[in-house]
């Protein structure tokens, strides 16, 4: 049935006239939704596309999309102009802020340094919760973390995403510097969703990436906002191989304790070969979905970074590259670098549940 009213709304858009703002192909248009966007043909907008066809489409659903149209377009050969829909552009908000005067003083993160950082907190049985890995905020309501997080510990119940934790052994949620109230936010998840094609099973962790949703919309300040995603193609196009990134989070140290503090480190990346060739005892083969970095003596990610994030800083822009994987035992090992998720190869994937699915 509602494939059916799908296919006539895609008839109606292609041969009925438009009674809306009058705009050309190509023009900036914004939905009533507030959300900025291009006006094009419906054949051109996968965002569209993507919607109609998702189980549960319904009449209503006919409406909103009828709202779209943002003008018409003249076609050679056929009678009736095409009907131009405002198509939402899945691009980067609320991130492009000039971090430029933030200074790294050694390992010790200073606060508001990196506002997307998340420490996830687990109800892990006995009346315990206690944090186990971490996660970047990328939007009002979404969280990116690794799927090895969610789906290894299935008895873990992962509670909440906290931001601006800047020492976990601290009981009290805010604290005053210069006068100024600080605090540390939590927010509840109401959505997990590994990557579909995540097996646990196989050393190499293929697809190590997951969605979380929040419970509700996060309050940006200086303190917590979203990082960038590597959407723009002139950052996919910039070389991974022998440039820095940096990980922050709150993992073991180099006492095989877990830091209290929020740290981060400068690692450089490496070529895939490289992690081929160390971890080919343990039958692991990593993929173009995947990075290779680090490999520092004393240095690295550790467990308590799982799902954490691998940045990149662009002209003051920092832009989430990676998420944390797995790597060698014993953390900081000399010539066994990290495995991170390379998030590029996952755009398609995070834009269908966290940009599409806005609108649901």
């Amino acid at each position: 049935m509602w494939r059916f009213i799908c296919f006539a709304f895609f008839v109606s858009l292609l041969s009925v006239e438009s009674a809306a703002e009058g705009l050309n192909n190509g023009d900036v248009c914004q939905t009533a939704n507030g959300t900025f966007g291009t006006c094009v043909p419906v054949k051109n907008c996968s965002y569209v596309q993507k919607f109609s066809l998702r189980k549960g489409f319904s009449y209503y659903d006919t409406e909103y999309l009828d709202t779209l149209k943002c003008g018409e377009m003249k076609v050679a050969g056929r009678k009736r102009p095409v009907s131009l829909i405002c198509c939402p552009k899945f691009e980067n908000f609320h991130c492009k802020h000039d971090f430029s005067d933030r200074i790294h003083l050694g390992e010790v993160t200073q606060r508001g340094e990196f506002p997307w950082a998340a420490l996830l907190f687990y109800d892990v049985g006995r009346n315990r919760t206690v944090p186990k890995c971490g996660g970047t905020l990328i939007s009002e309501r979404y969280v990116i973390t690794a799927a090895h997080c969610t789906v290894d510990r299935p008895n873990w119940k992962l509670l909440y995403a906290r931001f601006n934790e800047f020492n976990t052994s601290s009981k009290e949620n805010c604290t005053y510097i210069e006068d100024e109230e600080i605090c540390r936010y939590d927010y509840a998840v109401s959505d997990i969703i590994p990557h579909p094609d995540y097996d646990k099973n196989k050393n190499s962790r293929p697809n190590d990436i997951c969605i979380l949703q929040l419970a509700e919309k996060v309050s940006f300040n200086s303190f917590v906002r979203p990082i960038c995603l590597p959407i723009e193609p002139e950052i996919q196009q910039l070389p991974i191989v022998d440039h820095n990134f940096t990980v922050t989070g709150w993992g073991e140290t180099e006492t095989a304790i877990r830091s209290e503090l929020q740290l981060h480190v400068r690692l450089p990346a490496l070529n895939n070969t490289a992690c081929n060739s160390v971890y080919k005892v343990a039958n692991v083969t990593l993929t173009e979905k995947q990075l290779c970095v680090g490999g520092l003596n004393g240095t690295d990610s550790c467990r308590g970074d799982s799902g954490g994030p691998l940045m990149r800083e662009v002209s003051d822009i920092w832009y989430l590259i990676g998420v944390v994987s797995f790597g060698a035992r014993v953390c900081g090992t000399k010539d066994l670098p990290g495995v991170y998720t390379n998030v590029e190869k996952y755009l398609d994937w995070i834009e269908n549940h966290t940009f599409v699915e806005q609108y649901w």
